[in-house]
């Protein structure tokens, strides 16, 4: 699309047209002379668009879009390596793309590779892990999540009942080795707080803890990590917690099994002791199953390892059971972070102003971990100042959601485990007294 058309996205109205799995973008239909048509694009790499997570709410989001009439058209597929990735949004870019927005760490360098070869297309990555080197046609959605991490060790310490927890991130993470000491640190503070003794698995390692971003990285990890006594698990990064997940569903799949398995030889030696035997044994089966006899499903769940969820409200997004054993969730609010950097994006709620950044991370500030991404700090906030990227009319090149902006978001859910209700109060007393610090630092 020529630099000198001016799109801005929900300013045209055409037919909706749906279109998921390797359909491109843009419609082969001859179109009546003026019609200027808009299509949107995604491709998630590693995790899909089925995550409980990034993946899903992009896609949601770009349905809603589609439903509106922001946009016309729309595509999506998921991929597994950088060669997919590359060809998906090479892909896009020919079919005549208006947006091609790819989802998670996993692609950064294809997308690079891609947009600048073409000048004249928009990109969106959202969650990349860094926008450093990135062509000037590359926008940006990320999110800080530094004191929710914090908050997640906090929660961690609160709920563990074997004093181990455990936390890992993903290779491209953004800001992964910081969201490794602020969980550490959130960690010695509540067991500091109770007068307790909390161990976090591997603490103030980086590596070892700096996972593949894979389905099966995260499943060894989570077994590594429940050898080692951890019984609260936190894996942040796109494909591996869903690893973290699945290891879950099957210890729940085992233990339901090893359930069945003992009701039929507790039936088989029922039937053996006779009959005044048997109606004892089924009066106290009877208990058993209006829940008088704390041995259950309930029980069971809490020998489960607990789970704190990282994309969205994991109580409510996640498969049964793996969602009963959640106990927080970080919800990162992808919607807020497009509006922040689309002109015309639907949506209600927070305002995105306070999302938008310069467009070179870290450029009034502090450097972060060698190799890193660059901290990202309030001086880094700028006014939005619409221009022109591919064509498109957008409002800022690059915004980052944390939790002072709206853009992150830190939920309790007890699920099975009373033990902890009022998590949710802890977690916000928590976070109130670090915001009255923090004033105080400023005065100083």
């Amino acid at each position: 699309m020529p630099r000198s058309v001016r799109l801005r996205l929900g300013a045209t109205a055409g037919l909706l047209a749906m279109g998921f799995g390797v359909s491109g973008c843009g419609g082969a239909v001859d179109e009546p002379t003026g019609i200027v048509r808009t299509s949107a694009c995604a491709v998630s790499a590693p995790a899909g668009f089925a995550d409980a997570g990034m993946g899903a709410a992009v896609l949601d989001e770009v349905r809603t879009a589609a439903n509106e009439g922001v946009v016309d058209t729309t595509s999506s597929q998921r991929v597994s390596t950088a060669a997919q990735t590359q060809a998906a949004l090479e892909r896009f870019a020919a079919d005549g793309c208006t947006l091609s927005v790819l989802v998670g760490p996993g692609g950064a360098g294809a997308l690079s590779q891609v947009a600048a070869d073409n000048p004249d297309r928009a990109f969106l990555a959202v969650g990349p892990g860094t926008d450093a080197g990135q062509p000037d046609n590359v926008l940006t959605v990320d999110f800080d999540l530094r004191e929710s991490a914090y908050l997640a060790g906090y929660a961690a310490a609160s709920a563990t009942r074997t004093g181990t927890v455990a936390v890992s991130t993903a290779k491209g993470q953004f800001q992964g080795a910081e969201l490794l000491a602020a969980f550490d640190e959130g960690v010695d503070a509540r067991a500091d707080e109770a007068d307790g003794d909390v161990t976090v698995v591997d603490e103030g390692a980086i590596e070892v803890r700096t996972l593949d971003d894979t389905t099966s990285a995260g499943v060894e990890w989570a077994e590594s990590a429940a050898a080692d006594g951890a019984d609260v698990l936190v894996p942040f990064g796109s494909a591996s917690p869903q690893g973290v997940a699945e290891h879950i569903d099957e210890l729940a799949e085992e233990a339901a099994e090893a359930d069945e398995s003992q009701d039929d030889e507790d039936d088989e030696a029922d039937a053996a002791a006779g009959d005044d035997a048997a109606d004892a044994d089924d009066q106290s089966t009877g208990d058993r199953e209006s829940g008088e006899d704390p041995v259950g499903t309930s029980a069971e769940d809490e020998d489960l390892p607990v789970l704190i969820w990282y994309g969205s409200d994991g109580s409510k997004t996640l498969p049964r059971p793996v969602r009963n054993q959640v106990v927080a969730s970080i919800i990162p609010d992808v919607g807020l972070g497009m509006r922040a950097v689309l002109t015309g994006w639907p949506g209600e709620g927070e305002e995105p102003e306070g999302l938008v950044r310069s467009a070179e991370p870290g450029a009034d500030s502090a450097a972060g971990t060698a190799g890193g991404p660059a901290d990202d700090s309030d001086e880094d906030v700028r006014e939005a100042v619409p221009e022109l990227v591919g064509g498109l009319e957008v409002r800022a090149r690059r915004a980052v959601g944390d939790l002072d902006n709206g853009g992150v978001a830190v939920v309790a859910s007890d699920g099975v485990l009373g033990s902890i209700t009022g998590l949710g109060r802890a977690l916000a007393d928590e976070r109130e007294r670090l915001d009255e610090e923090q004033d105080e630092a400023d005065e100083e």
